[in-house]
This record gives C-alpha cells, structure tokens and sequence, in this order.
C-alpha cells in the first residue's frame, strides 16, 4: 500500500513538472525541427521551412535547400537562383519567414503574391527601411538587421568570388493590395498544411 502512494506521488510530481516546463515557451519553439538556414538568410526561427521571397516572388524551402521559382508555368527546384536573377543580392533581400504550418507555399501561390506584392516594404516600413531585413509571420513582427550579421556580410564578400555584370533592376510595380492589410501573416487553412499531419501549434 505504500509503494503504491509513493509511485501515485511521484506520477503526480513528475505529471506537475513537465506541466510546468512547458509554460511560458512559445508555441512554435516546442516543434523541435530544426533546418539548416543559408548564409544569405536572416537568424532562423526554430521550426521554420520555408522563406518567401517577394521581390522575384521565389521560395526557399530550408529542408530541400533549394529554391523554388515559376518558369513557363511550371514551379522549378534548384540550389541555385536561375540566370535570369543573376544579379539579384540575396544578403540584402527582403525576406520573409513563412507560417512554420504551412506546406509548399508555392501551391498557395496567390495569397503570397497579392499579400506580399514586389517592394511592399518600401512604403510600409519607409522610415525605418535601412533597419528592416524581413518579416516572420510566426512573430508577427519585422525581422531587424543585427550588427553581426552586416559584419558576416561583409566578410563574405570579401572571399574572391567571380564578378558578375549587374542588372538593370525591373522598375517596381503598381503594388495591387486586394483591399487587404499587408505585412501581417497570411492565414495558413486546412488546404495549405502538409496531408496527415496534426496541427503543429498549440
């Protein structure tokens, strides 16, 4: 009978402890999937596996390393960015952290390109745009420059690489917002989560 209250107590204590462990953790740091982030991206966020990138409306899926483009209607999947965005600098691109629920973005396609439209930023952060790398939707903030990452920049820069001829940059377009509020999360719906998981935040 006493070995019996003293593992009822220890059950409860133990049952109470990793209740309480999980207090005060935010949601999505409790997935545990961790991917590897590329040197051009901002600081990861645990749990995050893909980035969106509005100016040439391209993903990055962190678990494939690769990114993902439009090309003559078909989404393509390569390590590298085409030619066509040779010029584009991908350590001082916009960049925004997708909903750590969501599953290929890209077949979602147009909640990203009409909530994040091309250079959206630029008016919506304009005075503090030189402070602004991107925008994590699992924060629901922007993503700021920190010191040491222009200092890792810099340094990557200095590494001899092959020079290559610059591009005219595409003159912006007229932003179309949808009637929508931009630079908030795109509400990831039953459709836009991997088939067979569970709900990965609580």
């Amino acid at each position: 009978m006493k070995n019996l209250r003293t593992i009822a107590i220890t059950a409860i204590f133990v049952i109470g402890l990793s209740g309480l462990a999980g207090c005060g953790t935010p949601s999505h740091l409790s997935v545990g999937v961790h991917y590897t982030n590329p040197s051009w991206a901002p600081p990861y966020d645990e749990g995050v596996r893909y980035y969106y990138l509005p100016d040439i409306e391209a993903y990055y899926d962190l678990s494939d390393q690769e990114f993902v483009y439009l090309d003559n209607g078909q989404w393509l999947f390569s390590p590298l960015l085409p030619p066509i965005y040779s010029g584009y600098d991908l350590y001082n691109s916009f960049v925004i952290a997708l909903n750590l629920n969501v599953f290929q973005p890209w077949m979602h396609y147009q909640y990203y390109v009409s909530h994040y439209p091309r250079y959206y930023y630029h008016n919506f952060y304009r005075t503090d745009m030189a402070k602004i790398r991107g925008f994590n939707e699992n924060e629901r903030k922007p993503i700021y420059w920190r010191q040491e990452d222009r200092d890792r920049i810099n340094d990557l820069r200095k590494i001899a690489r092959p020079e290559r001829k610059m591009e005219i940059p595409k003159q912006p377009q007229q932003p179309n917002y949808y009637g929508r509020k931009i630079g908030q999360p795109v509400k990831v719906t039953p459709p836009m989560k991997q088939p067979g998981k569970g709900k990965r935040r609580g």
